[in-house]
């Protein structure tokens, strides 16, 4: 299954996401505070049926996710892909939004073969630079 999951960037400053555009691609991030970027997201059903603790998220966007009922990276793909907007749960600020979308992307990033990350990172700034114009 194939979804586009929006991440926004709150600031793109000392961002692991940002590093590994940076270093693949040779180009740079550059969005004002509170942009979108968006990223494919390749659900398979290991992907789909892996808790969200393999995220490695911080404790109040664990919870935040856990209260609201996302126990799998497939339930929570898959809401994000339907329009759930994450900022709506409860305690999930900014700063939470930003690490769960940003550990999502590095998931998916890291699940992917070493010959096609690079591959992926291009997809996705061709992605971001139709959707951002």
């Amino acid at each position: 299954m194939h979804k586009i999951l929006p991440l926004n960037i709150i600031s793109s400053s000392e961002s692991t996401l940002t590093q590994i555009v940076e270093a693949l691609a040779g180009t740079g991030i550059h969005e004002k505070k509170g942009g979108k970027f968006y990223f494919n997201f390749y659900l398979n059903s290991r992907a789909g049926e892996t808790p969200i603790e393999a995220l490695d998220l911080g404790v109040r966007a664990y919870n935040s996710l856990k209260r609201a009922g996302f126990s799998t990276i497939g339930d929570l793909a898959g809401a994000i892909a339907e329009g759930t907007e994450i900022s709506k749960i409860r305690n999930c600020g900014a700063k939470s939004c930003r690490e769960i979308m940003e550990k999502l992307f590095l998931y998916q990033y890291n699940a992917l073969p070493q010959e096609k990350r690079e591959g992926y990172v291009k997809e996705v700034i061709l992605l971001n630079a139709r959707k951002n114009t």
